[in-house]
């Protein structure tokens, strides 16, 4: 090979490790880009791929407050987001186990806004929205119960899915029935567009219904509770659909 030939060839070699070069960071600027993009907390998703045919059906749980800036109301050193996080996490547990899709707004001690607890849910095509709370009154050592709430405007399954939660978990719970509340104003049974509640579980502001929400026990009773309320609110809704259905052949 001639001298020209030989230069010729190593500069198409050099410029082929240039372009090669150039392509790799370019990938990883685009990488870092798109990391940069995203939520600073993503929702937690559980996917069951087991044997045992799952039900078809998004379900999203989101456990109220959370984080330094939002604990909810304390009382007795007893933090609302730790026990919306406690008993969301059992209702994950459960739920899984038979439906396909179980996503969690928030798994950690962190502060996820409203708005983002909604697009969650939008953005995954929810098949219902599930919001855990805990109730409180100011000096008010007596009030207790439980209570649901829904948006009256948004549809009208909202409150059929609040009106089964509400039944089942005074069922398994025993708890004072408070009934089912209408809002406009909650932004996460409001921006959601799916059927959504938010089950207010308790007053921790009782000194009495706040031992018992604090009693493993007692929370897996809410969660047999607002878990049997879910499979009530899916049978009456598909009955109702195939009826209609069936009236209309």
């Amino acid at each position: 090979m001639s001298k020209r030939k030989y230069k010729r060839a190593k500069k198409k070699e050099l410029n082929r490790k240039k372009i090669g070069i150039l392509l790799i960071a370019i990938i990883i600027i685009i990488y870092c880009v798109y990391n940069n993009m995203k939520p600073q907390y993503q929702a937690t998703e559980t996917v069951n791929y087991g044997q045992a045919k799952k039900i078809e059906k998004t379900i999203v749980i989101d456990p109220g407050h959370g984080g330094e800036e939002e604990p909810g109301c304390v009382f007795g050193n007893v933090y609302e987001k730790e026990l919306d996080l406690e008993i969301a996490k059992k209702l994950q547990a459960k739920l899984e186990k038979e439906y396909s899709r179980v996503i969690m707004t928030r798994t950690e001690d962190v502060n996820v806004y409203l708005n983002e607890r909604a697009r969650i849910a939008n953005r995954e095509n929810a098949d219902l929205f599930i919001s855990i709370h805990q109730n409180a009154l100011e000096d008010d050592d007596v009030t207790s119960g439980i209570e649901t709430w829904y948006n009256p405007v948004k549809d009208t399954e909202s409150k059929i899915l609040a009106q089964n939660i509400q039944e089942n978990i005074i069922k398994t719970t025993n708890a004072n029935d408070l009934g089912i509340k209408e809002s406009k104003g909650l932004i996460v049974t409001q921006k959601t567009e799916m059927p959504s509640c938010l089950v207010e579980t308790g007053f921790l502001s009782s000194t009495k219904e706040r031992q018992k929400l604090a009693n493993d026990e007692y929370q897996d009773k809410i969660v047999e509770g607002i878990y049997n309320g879910i499979k009530s609110y899916f049978e009456e809704t598909e009955n109702t659909e195939e009826n209609m259905e069936g009236n209309n052949v």
